[in-house]
C-alpha cells in the first residue's frame, strides 16, 4: 500500500463494523483543519482522540479521496477543544457535552490529569456532587482497565469486538480466562462460536487434541445440528461430522463421547440396538423433548378429555351459529369445531381453500357464547396480525402471549400459567420444539388447545419437526381438511398450490388469470423480466403498488436472481437516489423497504416484519421505519444492522405472511434449494396474484423433488409411548 505516516484529530465515526473493527473515520489535520475520511481496521475510537495512522492514499470511485489505514496509534486528546469531543462522546458515563464544557472551561489542558489523578477536584464544578463524581471515577477505572486488557488481549491477534465482548462478560480477569479455556468464550459469550474461539486456542499454544478443544467441538457440532432443526444426531453422524474440522483420530472422538455421556454433557439414547446408530443429545433438547410429549398428553387427557361431552348439544350449536353466520360446514370443517369444543388438545390442518379461517372463527364463536376466554396466538407478529385480522379478535405473538422478558424469561410458566378457558394457535408449522415448550408449561390443565396450520409448508426455522410429529404420533385428536372451495378470483391459485402439493405440474397454459408462468431460462434476462414486472406490469395492468402490494420471494441469497442482487436492482429501480452511508448498512435510502431481521421485544417488531424508511439524521446515524402494524420506530446506530432490504426476500422469511401479488424466481442455478414444500410455500403466500418467473425444467424439479432433508426427531415416539400408542 504505501508508508506514508498522517495525524487526525477524530471528528466523527461514520461507520463502524463491530465484529471485525473496520471504521470509515472523518478527521481535521493540522492547524489548516484540512479534513480528510481514513478507512481501515482499528481500535474503538472516539471523537476528540489524536491518531498516528500509517498507510497510503487512494481514490474510491463513489467516495473520492481516502487514507486506507495500515497501523494506528491512538494517543489522548491534546487540545481544549480535543478534551471536550472526547469527554462528550459518552466515553465517560456521567460526563456529557454540558459538563465536558464546564470541565474543559475550569481545567483546561490539564482536564484529563485532573481526572486521573486528582478527580476530587471536579468537585469543584457546579453539578457535580459526590455521587456524580463517583460515577465518572469508576467509568475512568473501568475505561482504563479496558485498555489494559484489550492491550493483552491484542497479543493473541483478539479484534476489538471481541476483545470488548470477553472483556464485558470476564472483567479483569479476560485474558486469564483466554489463556487458560478459550473454549469457554464460545459457551459463555453471544456472538463468539466455536470457530472463533478455536482461533484463539490455537494462538494461545493450545494443542488440536486438547481434551477441551474435542469438548467443545462435539457440542458446536450438536448447537449446528440444532440450527438445521435437529433434536440429535446418530453417533455415527456426529463422529463423521465432528471429524471434519476437529482434524483428529476418531479414537479421541469416541473416548470424549464415551465421557461426556457418562458425566452427563450429553445424552446418548439407544436405538433398538443397531450398532453405531444411538442417538445423541444435547441434554437441553433431550428433557424439552420429554417434557413436551409429557404434558401434552397430560392436556389431552385432563378431565376425562372433553369440556363438552354431549353431541347433541354440540350440533346444536354449530347449527345455531351456521344459522346466524350464513356459513354451512362440510363435514369436516364441523368435525373440526367438534373437535375444540369436545377435545382437550386438537390439531386442524389443511393446504389453502380448505376453510381453516372459517373454521377457526366459528370456533371462536362458539366458545365465546359458552362464556370461555379464548387466547389467540401465532409464533410471528405478521401471523398474529393475520389471524386478529381475520377473526376480528385480539391475537398476540406466542411470546408476548407468554410475557416474554429478554433475554430468556417468561412470566407465564410452569409455577405461572396462563388463565383461561382456550388457547388456539395459528401457524403451528412455524412453531419450534423451544416455542412449543414454553407455550405448553404455561398452558392450565383443563384448558383446550386448538392447534391449526398447514403440515406441508416449510417446518419450522428452529429444532424440531413439531406439527409433523404431533400428527405422525397419533397421541391426540388431528382432523385434516382435504374438501377445496375454490374463490373466485382465487382458484387458479389455490388449484395450483394443490397441484404442486400433490406432486403434479401446475396449470400453467391457457388464460390463467391468477396464476402465471413468464419462462425465461437466462438468469440475467429473468433478473430484468421480474424488476419490469413489479415496476411497471403489475402497476400497470392490476392496479398493485410495487413498494406496499407486491413481493418478490427468491429461493436462495446468491446469483442473478437471487435476494442480494435482485434487492440491488430494485432498489436502484424503485428508489433511485443517495445511500445514507452510514450504520451497518451502507445501501440504504430514505423511502427503502426494508425487513426486521431479529425479534427486538423492546421495540416490539419481530423477525420478518416489513416497512418503510421514512427518515433519517446523518448526525447520528439514527433511522425512522414506518411498519403498518406498529407505527414509526426509531433505530439508533447500533441496531441498524437488524435491518435488511427487503424489496426481496427468501421464501422461508416469508412464512406466516400473505400478500397480494407474489414473484418467485425458478432458475436451473437454484437446483439446491427446489423443493416441493419450498415452492408450495412461496405460491400459497399469495391472496391475488403469482407470476413464476424461469425455465419448466426448474419448476418442474421443484414439483417432483418431494424428499425433503429429514430431520432427527423423537416427539413422535415419544408422543406415542406416553399416549400408550
Amino acid at each position: 500500500m504505501g508508508d506514508e505516516k498522517i495525524e487526525i484529530t477524530v471528528e466523527s465515526v461514520v461507520y463502524q463494523n463491530q465484529e471485525n473493527g473496520f471504521r470509515v473515520i472523518r478527521g481535521s489535520r493540522g492547524q489548516e483543519k484540512d479534513v480528510v475520511t481514513a478507512v481501515g481496521k482499528t481500535p474503538e475510537v472516539y471523537e476528540g482522540q489524536d491518531l498516528l495512522l500509517e498507510g497510503g492514499w487512494t481514490r474510491h470511485e463513489r467516495y473520492g479521496r481516502q487514507f486506507r489505514i495500515e497501523k494506528c496509534k491512538i494517543d489522548p486528546p491534546t487540545t481544549e477543544k480535543g478534551v471536550k469531543r472526547y469527554l462528550a462522546s459518552g466515553l465517560i458515563k456521567g460526563i456529557g457535552e454540558k459538563y465536558a464544557e464546564k470541565i474543559v472551561d475550569k481545567f483546561g489542558e490539564d482536564t484529563l490529569e485532573v481526572i486521573e489523578n486528582d478527580p476530587e477536584n471536579l468537585l469543584e464544578i457546579s453539578g457535580i456532587g459526590d455521587k456524580k463524581l463517583e460515577k465518572i471515577r469508576e467509568s475512568w477505572k473501568k475505561q482504563r482497565q479496558v485498555k489494559d486488557v484489550m492491550v493483552a488481549l491484542k497479543r493473541h491477534d483478539i479484534s476489538t469486538a471481541y476483545g470488548l465482548k470477553i472483556y464485558e462478560n470476564y472483567g479483569a480477569q479476560a485474558s486469564t480466562v483466554v489463556e487458560e479455556n478459550p473454549y469457554r468464550l464460545s459457551r459463555e459469550i453471544d456472538g463468539i462460536g466455536f470457530k472463533v474461539a478455536d482461533r484463539i486456542a490455537r494462538k494461545v499454544g493450545m494443542k488440536p487434541e486438547d481434551s477441551r478443544r474435542i469438548k467443545a467441538g462435539l457440542t458446536y457440532t450438536l448447537e449446528q445440528a440444532s440450527n438445521d432443526g435437529h433434536i440429535y444426531l446418530p453417533r455415527k453422524k456426529l463422529l463423521e461430522k465432528s471429524r471434519e474440522f476437529l482434524e483428529i483420530p476418531p479414537d479421541l472422538i469416541k473416548e470424549k463421547i464415551e465421557n461426556m455421556t457418562s458425566t452427563g454433557g450429553l445424552i446418548e439414547e439407544s436405538n433398538d440396538g443397531e450398532k453405531g446408530t444411538s442417538r445423541i443429545y444435547l441434554p437441553a433438547l433431550y428433557f424439552m423433548e420429554e417434557e413436551v410429549a409429557e404434558k401434552l398428553v397430560a392436556l389431552d387427557r385432563f378431565g376425562d378429555g372433553a369440556r363438552i361431552a354431549d353431541e347433541d348439544r354440540i350440533n346444536e350449536l354449530i347449527d345455531g351459529y351456521q344459522i346466524t353466520s350464513g356459513i354451512d360446514y362440510n363435514p369436516e370443517q364441523r368435525e373440526a369445531i367438534k373437535a375444540a369444543l369436545q377435545e382437550k388438545v386438537t390439531v386442524v390442518t389443511g393446504g389453502p381453500g380448505t376453510g381453516k379461517t372459517t373454521i377457526v372463527t366459528g370456533i371462536i364463536a362458539l366458545m365465546e357464547d359458552l362464556g370461555w376466554e379464548v387466547i389467540l396466538a401465532a409464533p410471528t407478529g405478521r401471523a398474529a396480525k393475520r389471524l386478529e385480522e381475520m377473526t376480528g379478535r385480539e391475537a398476540k405473538t406466542i411470546h408476548r402471549t407468554l410475557g416474554f422478558k429478554p433475554p430468556d424469561e417468561f412470566e407465564y410458566n410452569s409455577e405461572n400459567k396462563l388463565s383461561t378457558d382456550a388457547i388456539i394457535v395459528d401457524e403451528l408449522s412455524m412453531v419450534d420444539l423451544r416455542l412449543i415448550d414454553h407455550l405448553i408449561q404455561a398452558t392450565p390443565e383443563g384448558t383446550n388447545l386448538v392447534l391449526v396450520g398447514d403440515a406441508d409448508q416449510l417446518p419450522s426455522v428452529g429444532p424440531g419437526d413439531v406439527m409433523g410429529d404431533i400428527i405422525d404420533s397419533g397421541a391426540v385428536g388431528v382432523v385434516k381438511l382435504n374438501q377445496i372451495y375454490r374463490q373466485s378470483g382465487r382458484s387458479d391459485i389455490v388449484t395450483n398450490a394443490h397441484r404442486i402439493n400433490e406432486g403434479e405440474f401446475p396449470q400453467i397454459d391457457g388464460n390463467h388469470s391468477d396464476f402465471l408462468f413468464v419462462e425465461e431460462e437466462v438468469p440475467r434476462r429473468a433478473s430484468e423480466k421480474i424488476i419490469k414486472l413489479v415496476a411497471e406490469e403489475i402497476p400497470g395492468e392490476w392496479d398493485m403498488e410495487p413498494m406496499k402490494d407486491v413481493q418478490v420471494l427468491a429461493p436462495m441469497y446468491k446469483g442473478e436472481c437471487g435476494v442480494d442482487q435482485l434487492n440491488t436492482a430494485l432498489q436502484n429501480e424503485l428508489n433511485p437516489g443517495d445511500d445514507l452511508g452510514f450504520g451497518s448498512k451502507e445501501d440504504f435510502r430514505i423511502g427503502d423497504k426494508v425487513m426486521q431481521t431479529e425479534n427486538n421485544y423492546e421495540k416490539e417488531v419481530f423477525n420478518g416484519d416489513i416497512g418503510r424508511i421514512v427518515g433519517a439524521d446523518r448526525s447520528d446515524s439514527r433511522v425512522e421505519v414506518d411498519f403498518p402494524d406498529y407505527g414509526i420506530i426509531s433505530y439508533e446506530k447500533n441496531e441498524i444492522s437488524a435491518l435488511d432490504l427487503a424489496y426481496a426476500i427468501t421464501i422461508h422469511k416469508s412464512q406466516g405472511s400473505e400478500y397480494d401479488a407474489v414473484i418467485i424466481p425458478l432458475l436451473n442455478q437454484h437446483y439446491v434449494m427446489l423443493k416441493r414444500n419450498l415452492l408450495y410455500t412461496a405460491v400459497t403466500r399469495s391472496r391475488e396474484l403469482v407470476i413464476l418467473v424461469g425455465s419448466k425444467k426448474a419448476l418442474g424439479m421443484a414439483v417432483n423433488n418431494d424428499r425433503e432433508s429429514r430431520r432427527f426427531t423423537t416427539l413422535s415416539r415419544r408422543l406415542k409411548e406416553k399416549a400408550g400408542r
